[in-house]
Order: structure tokens, then sequence, then C-alpha cells
């Protein structure tokens, strides 16, 4: 731990739900390449499980956060605690690369073994399950959502519902913001992720859109220009909730980007077209002045635009 409050996090955690806290475990040694300048530390694969202290949960939210140790201290890391106050658990899960995309099959596969083997040791309700992440986190809830309820799960996993937080889903959109903010260079901290983005997009979908469209199209959990949204087509019967914080005036003061490089266009998008489906349980929920970093630093793009309490009531109701 490298801060008081990390410490107290986990403290709690080991007092108050020792006994409901399970972990498995797949230790990793080696890094994620971004770049040839920027290489990451994997952490372990596998998942974390925080259950009520007593009783059976009514329903499992999964995160595919990386930290599932949950001694981080962003706000998404928090939901466990108003979860098991509800009797739901929290389970988060990670394949050890904490950027990962889902490009491999063999990803999502390990994401599957590892849901299943906590729901089969822990009698976890398999058909209440919420997935849900932040950002790329919640890229993967929802790529992973879609590929399971395209009947690949080993196991017949299917969520109930997805929620996603400021996600990039539209990745042609994605790399076309990116790439001018790349080419732009009007701001460091967004020149700068725009390069690595772009760099592993390009890596692993055969380089531009305008080199493989049709592999940006595959990738893509929604988007725009294809019929019923692609394949977010295969929503139109699950509940999906998408967050966003669409502070413009903080974007473009602070990252020099504008409504066409933020993920609120996404989000927008994914439950409009879901709704003209005819899916009554798409929501769009937008805020003002909530997006604030662990630190105290503001930030739209971050979990505390989401009322984590309300958020897991609305998971009881889902029918």
């Amino acid at each position: 731990m490298k801060s008081a409050n990390l410490l107290l996090l986990l403290l709690f955690i080991k007092t108050a739900t020792a006994q409901r806290l399970f972990q498995y475990s797949e230790p990793r040694s080696g890094v994620t390449v971004l770049t040839e300048d920027i290489q990451v530390p994997e952490e372990d694969a596998g998942y974390t499980l925080i259950l009520p202290e007593k009783g059976k949960p009514l329903a499992v939210i999964v995160l595919f956060h990386s930290g599932r140790d949950t001694s981080h201290a962003g706000f998404e890391q928090r939901l466990y605690v108003d979860a098991v106050k509800r009797q739901v658990a929290a389970l988060y899960v990670t394949t050890g690369n904490r950027f990962e995309f889902l490009f491999d099959e063999k990803k999502y596969r390990q994401l599957d073994e590892f849901l299943h083997r906590a729901i089969s040791e822990h009698s976890l309700p398999a058909d209440r399950l919420l997935f849900g992440g932040m950002s790329l986190a919640g890229t993967r809830a929802m790529k992973f959502g879609e590929w399971c309820l395209a009947g690949k799960s080993a196991y017949g996993i299917r969520p109930k519902a997805i929620v996603v937080c400021d996600a990039p889903l539209d990745f042609v959109r994605f790399w076309r913001a990116l790439d001018r903010s790349r080419r732009l260079q009007q701001n460091e901290i967004a020149a700068n992720e725009a390069k690595w983005v772009l760099a592993v997009l390009e890596r692993n979908l055969g380089g531009t859109p305008a080199d493989n469209i049709s592999a940006y199209y595959d990738y893509s959990p929604y988007y725009y220009e294809l019929e019923n949204g692609g394949k977010a087509g295969i929503l139109k019967n699950t509940a999906v909730r998408a967050y966003s914080e669409p502070d413009v005036q903080w974007w473009i003061e602070n990252r020099g980007n504008d409504y066409y490089s933020m993920n609120a266009i996404d989000a927008a998008a994914l439950v409009n077209q879901l709704k003209l489906l005819g899916n009554e349980h798409a929501e769009l929920i937008l805020t003002s002045g909530k997006g604030y970093h662990p630190d105290g630093r503001r930030h739209p793009h971050s979990w505390s635009i989401v009322d984590n309490g309300e958020l897991v009531e609305w998971l009881l109701g889902v029918e």
C-alpha cells in the first residue's frame, strides 16, 4: 500500500467482510507492451469476490476494471460498499492486462472461465448478473456482454444488465478523435494518450480504418453507420445504462477537445438506437458537476458521476 487511504480501505474490507471476501489468482510476471516506449506490468489474472456478510446475494455486479484487489482508491472500486448493503455481490475480474482491449478470443474464454468458477464455487445467481465498467473497462463490459448474449459462453453466462460509464464504443469515431489529437498536438496529455491508444488499435486491427474498416466494424461494440448499431443490435432485450458527464467546456479548456472527441456521443447514440429497436430498459444518464477523481481533481471522465446506491437499486428492479 502506498497511502493511508489505501490502507484504510483494505482494513475496512478485512475487518468488515473478511469471511466474505474470496480471491482466485493466476500469477503473472510479464508486461503489456503499448508502444516501444511504454510497457506496463501485468497484474494477477483472476477474480476478487465480495459477498454480503450473511445470506445469499440477490444479484452480482461484475466489474472489469483493473485493480480487482479492491485496494484502489477509485470510486468504481467502492461500489461494493453500496452493493453488499443491499445484499448484492461485487465481482472484479481481470485477464491480467490492465489495458485489456479484448482483441483475442482467448481473453473472452479466460473471463468466461473466471466467471463460471466464481458462480459455481460460491452459488451466485447466474440469472442476475450486471456487467459494468468505466472507460476502457466499460468497453470490456459491453464487448464481453455482447459475446455472451451471442451464445458464445461455454457455460451459458448472460448478463441481465450492462452499465458503461463514459466508455468508447464506436471505434471508428474514437480513432478519428484520437488521430486529431495526435496530429494537432495542442494538448500534451491528449496527444500522449492518443499516441499509445492509436498504436494499440492499429497494431491489432490491421492499420487505420481506411486500411481495414471491416476490422473496426467488427471490433466496435456499437457502430453508428451500421444497421441496428452493428453488434449493439443484440442488446435490444437487455437492460442497458450509459452514464456520461458531457462537460464540453472542461474538455475544450483542459484537453483541446470538443463534442466530436467525447465518448458521450457513443453513449447517446447507443441508447437512442436501442430505444428505436424497442428496448424499454435503455437509459442515458447525464450528470453535471459530479466528475471528480478521488484526490479531488475535477474530471468529468470519472466513475464519481455514478450514484452507486441508486445503480444497485436499479439493478434489483430490472425484470
